[in-house]
């Protein structure tokens, strides 16, 4: 919204610098006229700058919430592989892991508003702990069957079991990262603020 009104101030200050031109062509006798037109030449330099800026944040948080929807759907075909494995687990059995570089909090915190991606950061930082506990038990999972020379059945079954529950560290993983999902794509959804305070009202 606020670059909405920075470029149409910007525009309307370069038609009436144009307008001014013209006017001042047809009367070029005028003394008054260039101090008028170099004074709406730097009003429209001067809301030109944070148009600009302004432009350039809303692009770095386009690009981050795009590289956040590309990390999730990776992590999403990893995570349903390192499920299918679980389920089926063998000696010397090696896992994927999940990445999510786009979710490193100093990343997030620079491209992103506090204030308007709040939803966003939540469920971001959300997924980023849950794929941290995942791969954490990844790891001791796949030490044990690459090093253990008997894996005791109990130790299978309890694999299998966190494969398969509604309840396991996969499930809620999954879980984690639809939710962040859902969130990056409404906040990439581009919404009128009159939706937006009628839909928020409605909640």
């Amino acid at each position: 919204m606020n670059l909405i009104i920075l470029r149409f101030v910007t525009g309307a200050l370069l038609v009436s610098v144009l307008v001014q031109s013209v006017a001042w062509c047809f009367d070029p006798d005028r003394s008054v006229m260039q101090p008028i037109n170099a004074v709406l030449l730097i009003a429209a330099a001067i809301s030109g700058i944070p148009a600009d800026r302004v432009a350039a944040a809303a692009e770095s948080r386009r690009q981050a919430l795009l590289a956040m929807a590309h990390d999730v759907t990776r992590s999403e075909a990893l995570l349903r592989r390192a499920r299918e494995l679980a389920a089926r687990p063998r000696q010397g059995q090696i896992y994927p892991r999940l990445r999510l570089p786009t979710l490193d909090t100093a990343v997030l915190m620079n491209a992103l508003s506090r204030r308007r991606d709040q939803h966003v950061l939540e469920r971001a930082l959300d997924a980023q702990t849950m794929a941290f506990e995942l791969n954490r038990r990844l790891e001791i999972t796949e030490f044990r069957l690459c090093t253990a020379d008997d894996i005791q059945r109990a130790e299978i079954d309890y694999l299998v079991a966190s494969a398969v529950r509604d309840d396991g560290p996969f499930a809620g993983t999954a879980a984690s990262l639809t939710a962040l999902r859902e969130a990056v794509d409404d906040a990439l959804r581009p919404v009128r603020p009159w939706y937006r305070a009628l839909t928020s009202g409605q909640g």
